[in-house]
């Protein structure tokens, strides 16, 4: 719960921050906005504006948690998380409406982020791959497009418990 406050904490203050900063007239760091539009293009180019929304989430969410970096640079180049970081292929992204998507998102997510569709998502796999076993204290969060994305069981909202009649009828 302690950590699930903290995160909570933390994304209330980026989103204050760039809030503020907005208002004095300043913008993202344009490092920032590229490197998280990099990170968005190579790893959702094809799952269009959801996707690369998805993505972006994931590392404004570890940006927020205590066991990741807290800068947008930290969270993608930290070691080989995104496959493209390490791939030794030409990070210049080919396709232009994919990179101004992907450009237009990065600067929202820093200025002014949408509603977060990974439920605190903190990592994500294609579905292809299929489930990936991170431990007992990571849960499927979510799917959206091709990906797949995971969270700590306590970031996901406890399930409601069920009235006693209704575990009566259930069990029958």
């Amino acid at each position: 719960m302690r950590r699930y406050l903290a995160a909570a904490l933390a994304c209330a203050l980026l989103i204050a921050t760039s809030t503020a900063a907005r208002a004095a007239g300043s913008e993202p760091h344009p490092d920032a906005v590229r490197v998280l539009a990099l990170n968005m293009y190579h790893e959702a180019k094809g799952e269009g504006r959801r996707g690369m929304l998805a993505v972006g989430w994931v590392v404004l969410n570890r940006m927020a948690d205590e066991s990741f970096p807290k800068s947008v640079e930290g969270v993608v180049y930290q070691g080989c998380q995104f496959s493209w970081v390490c791939d030794d292929r030409t990070d210049e992204p080919t396709g232009r409406s994919a990179w101004r998507t992907a450009m237009q998102l990065a600067t929202q997510l820093l200025t002014e982020p949408p509603t977060d569709p990974t439920r605190g998502a903190l990592w994500f796999n294609g579905a292809a791959v299929g489930h990936t076993e991170l431990g007992s204290r990571v849960a499927a969060a979510t799917r959206i497009g091709n990906h797949l994305f995971y969270t700590r069981t306590d970031r996901l909202p406890k399930p409601a418990p069920k009235p006693y009649h209704k575990l009566l009828y259930a069990s029958r």
